[in-house]
């Protein structure tokens, strides 16, 4: 009973033990006094005086905690939870309120969003990109539309990939172990007269709940080049294309066992950066990008068969311009247009083609009032052609550092969420023999983005000396005009059929911390726990069930004996995910050892990671057709060279 409870307080005591043996560090020898992030306003600034709360993840932490996949590093964000459908279809959710397709959360990579305009969720599985290129991840906790647009109504997850120049020569890896499990990854780099680049290719197959229908295999492809033409100008070029043969559904409709698809995307972005004086930067970025799915839904007599093939490309063009070089005021401004295209004819209406013109226009200040008082505002304008909508998004913060150790920070934010197209334009119908059977759903009137009024009060505390940094978080949120379905009358088949509507009003509060006790490089410790209470919802008791009240996530690492020991611990409790017929908890405990050898010319690393050793983890949100999934105890083994 008291399991869960036990396993921490070993780790702490492990800790505790290695704090002992410490000696004693300079103050360079940690990794930072405090983070420095980019995420929250666009400007570089510590943690401490950004106007939002902001969790790093390393990569450092991404290669200790032995994850495989970029959707489970969330695990180690406070108040995040992770969950797989099927092994196709991961989803990350922060403080729950979800179901299998979250769109409450901003995903970007180098600046480019990676969201499905269609669906809104991120294709999380078709990202071209192995944890290796990563150099670290910035997850924004709360509202972050006033700087990154529609769909941060939650946050926003930033992934930054590594320099060309830190990559260079050859690297191959080999992995393997249960849910036949198996992976390639090799990448080579090298440089050029004014920079340098890489080429990346990937192989991935696996069981995720080992059972063949939930088999999956990827074929990804990168490049990325870096090149500084002159002093002041900076250009990055990168490319991607993903394949993925999958079963299970990407549409959210999943008739038999062994329903496939086929997964195709690419992209491509450019960056060109341009210092045009002392603090002064110029930043233009051009990006393109296309997802096309290929799957037939069979369905039963007399029913014709459906199709969930559909294809969106989006396309960009933003400016942005920083002034950091005032010690009293820093400020940013961009401008931004995209063009979203959405093809999915058998549930959207019109055929289904639909385009969507967005237009940004943001703007953020950076007011330092005295050495311990600093103020933030920040806002987006943002419209969106399909729905004939327009979304101000406003931030405030105040931010108040009476010591070098000590910081707090007061914010207030206003954001709305972008629904993609699906619920404005759904249109789905059974046929028999092409005469129209009958109509699941339809679109009735306009619905109207949702959106969240939310205020936090932030504490901070840093010691380098005892390398602790310390991230405390009180948030309320109201989250109304949240989207639901209702029963809507359909006379064409004498009948009803399901819309979606604006009917629900969400209440939310909560208390979270990160602790990052780093003793040096190679002994560490991170920690974080969430405590969430959603008020009951007039009407529906299904939203306050999807929130876990408890969510707590460690990990530690150590060498022992020239072996890097890491130890990671994760627990959820009990919850219900929206559309889900079960409820879900776990706990979970994942070991891994790693040693490497250093060679004339390179490193040779070999690792095994074991996962879920405490037994079953309940990680799904929706049933398969065969069970209800099970990520039970599996090891791994993984040689790099």
């Amino acid at each position: 009973m008291h399991r869960p409870y036990l396993v921490v307080l070993v780790g702490m005591h492990s800790v505790l033990t290695w704090a002992g043996a410490a000696d004693t560090f300079s103050e360079k020898d940690y990794f930072a006094d405090q983070p420095i992030v980019l995420s929250a306003s666009r400007l570089s600034q510590p943690v401490s005086r950004a106007p939002a709360a902001v969790t790093v993840i390393t990569r450092e932490m991404i290669e200790a905690s032995g994850f495989r996949h970029l959707v489970d590093v969330l695990r180690l964000v406070p108040g995040f939870i992770v969950g797989w459908a099927g092994g196709n279809t991961p989803g990350a959710t922060s403080l729950g309120l979800t179901d299998a397709f979250p769109h409450w959360m901003q995903v970007m990579v180098d600046g480019r969003s990676v969201y499905n305009p269609a669906y809104g969720h991120t294709t999380w599985r078709a990202i071209p990109l192995t944890l290796d290129d990563i150099d670290r991840i910035e997850v924004v906790r709360g509202p972050n539309a006033a700087n990154d647009g529609l769909n941060s109504l939650l946050g926003t997850i930033h992934v930054f990939t590594r320099h060309a120049s830190t990559t260079q020569g050859g690297l191959v890896e080999l992995a393997g172990g249960d849910k036949a499990y198996r992976e390639v990854n090799a990448r080579y780099g090298a440089t050029t007269r004014n920079g340098s680049w890489r080429l990346g290719l990937l192989g991935r197959e696996d069981e995720r709940h080992g059972v063949p229908q939930d088999r999956a295999s990827d074929l990804q492809l990168s490049f990325r080049s870096d090149f500084q033409p002159t002093n002041a100008d900076e250009l990055t070029l990168q490319l991607g294309l993903s394949r993925g043969d999958w079963t299970g559904t990407n549409v959210g409709i999943l008739q038999v066992d062994d329903q496939k698809n086929l997964f195709l995307s690419g992209f491509a972005n450019m960056q060109w950066k341009r210092t045009v004086g002392e603090g002064r930067d110029w930043a233009l970025q051009v990006h393109h990008s296309v997802n096309q799915n290929e799957e037939a839904i069979p369905m039963p007599a007399p029913l014709d068969p459906l199709t969930g093939d559909y294809r969106t490309t989006v396309s960009g063009i933003q400016l942005t311009y920083l002034d950091h070089a005032g010690a009293v005021l820093r400020t940013s401004l961009s401008a931004e247009y995209r063009l979203n295209k959405v093809w999915l004819p058998a549930l959207f209406k019109n055929n289904g083609e639909l385009t969507d013109d967005i237009f940004r226009l943001s703007g953020g200040a950076e007011w330092n009032l005295s050495p311990k008082w600093m103020f933030h505002a920040a806002a987006m304008l943002e419209h969106h052609s399909a729905d004939a909508n327009t979304a101000f998004s406003p931030r405030l913060a105040l931010n108040w550092l009476p010591t070098r150790e000590h910081a707090f920070r007061l914010g207030i934010a206003h954001a709305t969420s972008a629904l993609g197209l699906y619920a404005n334009n759904i249109d789905i119908k059974l046929t028999s023999n092409g005469a129209l059977y009958n109509q699941l759903y339809r679109n009735v009137n306009k619905v109207d983005p949702e959106k969240i009024n939310s205020g936090e009060l932030g504490y901070l505390f840093s010691k380098p000396e005892w390398g602790i940094n310390l991230d405390v978080r009180a948030f309320r949120n109201r989250i109304y005009g949240v989207v639901d379905t209702a029963l809507v009358p359909a006379s064409d088949i004498d009948g009803s059929a399901l819309a979606y509507i604006n009917a629900l009003e969400i209440n939310q509060r909560g208390l979270e911390y990160q602790l990052k006790w780093q003793l040096d490089a190679r002994r560490w410790l991170a920690l974080s726990q969430s405590w969430l209470h959603t008020e009951p919802t007039l009407g529906s008791d299904y939203y306050p069930q999807s929130v876990p009240p408890r969510i707590l996530s460690l990990l530690a690492t150590h060498p022992v004996g020239g072996v890097d020991v890491s130890l990671g611990y994760y627990r959820v409790s009990k919850l219900r995910w929206l559309g889900a017929d079960f409820e879900s908890q776990y706990q979970r405990l994942d070991l891994r050892l790693a040693k490497s050898w250093k060679t004339p010319r390179s490193k040779i690393e070999t690792s095994l990671t074991l996962q879920s050793l405490l037994g079953d983890e309940y990680e799904s949100y929706a049933p398969y057709l065969y069970t209800q999934q099970k990520f039970d105890r599996r090891g791994y083994v993984s040689l790099k060279y």
